[in-house]
C-alpha cells in the first residue's frame, strides 16, 4: 500500500535571530496511507535530498537512509544533525527536498524558498499568506506533539503598533467551510479549542463580525458537544476598568447583538447563562443605545411549557452582585423583555429567584425623579390574569392603591392598613321576633381562625328602630338579639372580622430590610438623591 507524505509545518531553524544561522533544519510531517489515515506506530526507514530543480537536476545533499519513529502518523527529524552530512549548503537560490519512505518516493519535490531562512528563526514569514483548496482539511495544519508546557500548533504576531494590523487572518470560501477551526482532542483537562488574547485596554480578546447584509448570519458561532461544556466562555481577566468578557453587537434593524439558543426539548436546559464573581459585578449587562424605536437592552423568550424566557441568578453571598442587570436609554424601549410564547403550561416570561439570605430575586428601580415611573411594571390582558403575583410577603414603604376609572380620570383608591393580619366579610340580616342568626360563609372559615384566643369581632347597623341589640358570637357565626326579649321585625348590615390562619400572632412586625431605605429615611439621601440599593 503507498503512503504519502503531508507536510504540516516547514522548516524552524535554531538559534536566534541576531546570530548566525545554524545548519540543521527541524523538519516535521505527517505520513498517511492513500485513504487519508495515519500509518501505524512505529519506526520506519526515511531519506531526505536535496536538489537543485523541482525534476532531475543535481543532488546537492543527501541524509542517507534513516530509521525515524511515527506517532500518530507525526515524524519529526532535524536535517543536517550528525551522523547525517553537514548542511554546508549557501541557501542563496532555491532548493528542493525530496522525501523517501519506506523506499518509495514522494512526489512532487518541495520547493525550498531562499527568502524564509532569515526569517524563520521568529515564526513565518511576514506578510505570508497561506492558503490551499482542499474540500475537507487545511490549507495549513500546524502541530506540536510536546504533551507538556505552553506550546503552539501555529503561532502568528503582528508587531507593528500601529494600523489595523492582524496577528493571522483566516478564510474560507466554501458555503459550508470557516474562517478558522481550533479543536482541542483532548479528553480531559482545561483544554480549548482556541484562546483569544488582548492586553490593550480598548481591544477585544474575539471579535467577530459577519458582514453580508442579508441572511442568517453570525459574527461568531460557538458550540459545545460536551455534557458540562460550554459553546462559548467571554473571559476579561482585567481587575480593574470597564472590561467584558464578551461584546456582542448588530447594526441590523431587525437583527440581535447577541442570540442565545438552546435546542434541547428536555432537561434543565439554558439559552444563556451570565455570571459574574465580582462583588459588585454584573452577572448579565444589556443596553440599547439607541434613542429611538422599539429596542430592548435584552430579549429573552421560552416556547418550553415549563421553561423560562430568562432566568438570573447571583450566588455571591455577599456585595452588590445582580442575577441580571438590563437597561435602555430610549423613551419608549425596555431593559428587559421577557416573553412566553407558549400558549399553554406554567411560562414564565421571566424568572428571579436569589439564594441569598438579605437578597432580591428581583429588583425593580426607576431612579428619574420626576416623570410617571415604575420600578417594575407588570400587566396581564386576561381578565382572570395577574398582572403582579406575589408569594410570601409583600411589603412597602409607599402607598398601595387601586386605580379607578372616574370622570376625572384614573383615579387612585387607597388601601386601609392594620398593626394585625385580619380578614373580613360583610352581609345583610333580618330580625324576626327580635332574633336572628347569621352562618359565616365555609370558604371564608377556611381562611381564618375563630377560637376563645382569636374571637372573630362583629360590628351590626339596623335599618329600622327596635329596643337595641346585642351580639352572641360562636366559632361558626353569631346571633344578632334584641334586648329585653323583644319581638322587632327589623333588618340590619353587618361586617365581621376574624385574624388571618397561620399569622394570628402578627402584630406591628419589624421590617429589617427597610432600615436602608432612603424613601422612608430621606437621611439617607445624597445630594438630594434616592441611594440606589
Amino acid at each position: 500500500m503507498k503512503s504519502t507524505i503531508v507536510v504540516v509545518l516547514v522548516v524552524l531553524l535554531a538559534g536566534v535571530v541576531h546570530a548566525e544561522i545554524p545548519q540543521v533544519i527541524s523538519y516535521q510531517g505527517k505520513v498517511t496511507d492513500t485513504s487519508g489515515n495515519p500509518v501505524a506506530d512505529g519506526s520506519y526507514t526515511m531519506r531526505f535530498r536535496i536538489y537543485d530543480a523541482v525534476t532531475s537536476g543535481t543532488l546537492l545533499w543527501d541524509s542517507g537512509v534513516r530509521t525515524i519513529s511515527v506517532a500518530g502518523g507525526i515524524f519529526s527529524v532535524l536535517l543536517g544533525e550528525s551522523p547525517q552530512p553537514a548542511l554546508d549548503l549557501a541557501f542563496d537560490v532555491d532548493y528542493w527536498l525530496a522525501v523517501t519512505f519506506s523506499g518509495v518516493d514522494q512526489t512532487p519535490r518541495q520547493r525550498m524558498a531562499s527568502a524564509g531562512y532569515a526569517y524563520m528563526a521568529s515564526g513565518l514569514v511576514p506578510g505570508t499568506e497561506v492558503s490551499g483548496s482542499i474540500t475537507w482539511g487545511a490549507a495549513i495544519e500546524g502541530l506540536n506533539t510536546a504533551s507538556t508546557g505552553v506550546v503552539y500548533g501555529i503561532s502568528g504576531g503582528a508587531t507593528a503598533t500601529t494600523g489595523t494590523t492582524f496577528g493571522g487572518v483566516f478564510s474560507s470560501a466554501s458555503s459550508g467551510g470557516r474562517g478558522v477551526w481550533g479543536n482541542a482532542t483532548s479528553s480531559t483537562g482545561v483544554t480549548y479549542g482556541g484562546v483569544f488574547e488582548c492586553v490593550s485596554t480598548q481591544g477585544h480578546g474575539v471579535y467577530g463580525y459577519a458582514v453580508a447584509s442579508i441572511g442568517n448570519t453570525s459574527g461568531v458561532y460557538a458550540g459545545s458537544l460536551s455534557t458540562g461544556g460550554s459553546g462559548v466562555i467571554g473571559w476579561a481577566s482585567s481587575s480593574t476598568g470597564a472590561t467584558c468578557g464578551g461584546v456582542f453587537s448588530s447594526v441590523s434593524t431587525a437583527g440581535m447583538g447577541v442570540l442565545a439558543w438552546n435546542s434541547a426539548s428536555t432537561g434543565t436546559t439554558y439559552g444563556g447563562q451570565f455570571k459574574s464573581a465580582s462583588t459588585s459585578g454584573v452577572g448579565a449587562y444589556g443596553l440599547a443605545t439607541a434613542t429611538t424605536g422599539t429596542t430592548y437592552g435584552g430579549r429573552f423568550e421560552n416556547a418550553s411549557t415549563g421553561g423560562a424566557g430568562v432566568y438570573g441568578i447571583a450566588t455571591a453571598t455577599a456585595g452588590g452582585g445582580y442575577g441580571g442587570r438590563f437597561e435602555t436609554a430610549t423613551p419608549g424601549g425596555a431593559g428587559v423583555y421577557g416573553r412566553a410564547s407558549s400558549g399553554t403550561g406554567t411560562t414564565y416570561g421571566g424568572l428571579f429567584e436569589s439564594g441569598s439570605t438579605s437578597g432580591t430575586g428581583l429588583w425593580g428601580y426607576a431612579y428619574a425623579p420626576v416623570g410617571v415611573t415604575y420600578g417594575v411594571y407588570g400587566s396581564a390582558y386576561s381578565t382572570s390574569g395577574y398582572g403582579v403575583y406575589y408569594s410570601g410577603g409583600l411589603a412597602g414603604t409607599g402607598t398601595k392603591s387601586c386605580v379607578v376609572k372616574t370622570s376625572k380620570g384614573p383615579t387612585l383608591m387607597y388601601c386601609q392598613e392594620s398593626p394585625e393580619n385580619w380578614f373580613e366579610d360583610f352581609g345583610e340580616g333580618h330580625l324576626v321576633n327580635g332574633r336572628c342568626h347569621i352562618t359565616l360563609d365555609p370558604m371564608f372559615l377556611e381562611t381564618v381562625t375563630i377560637n376563645a384566643e382569636n374571637p372573630m369581632k362583629v360590628f351590626v347597623e339596623l335599618s329600622g328602630k327596635c329596643r337595641g341589640i346585642y351580639v352572641e358570637r360562636g366559632a361558626t357565626g353569631f346571633d344578632v338579639i334584641e334586648q329585653d326579649d323583644g319581638t322587632s321585625t327589623v333588618g340590619f348590615c353587618y361586617r365581621v372580622v376574624a385574624k388571618r390562619q397561620g399569622f394570628e400572632a402578627k402584630r406591628l412586625d419589624l421590617c429589617e430590610a427597610a432600615r436602608t431605605d432612603s424613601y422612608l429615611y430621606p437621611e439617607l439621601r445624597e445630594n438630594g438623591e434616592r441611594v440606589k440599593r
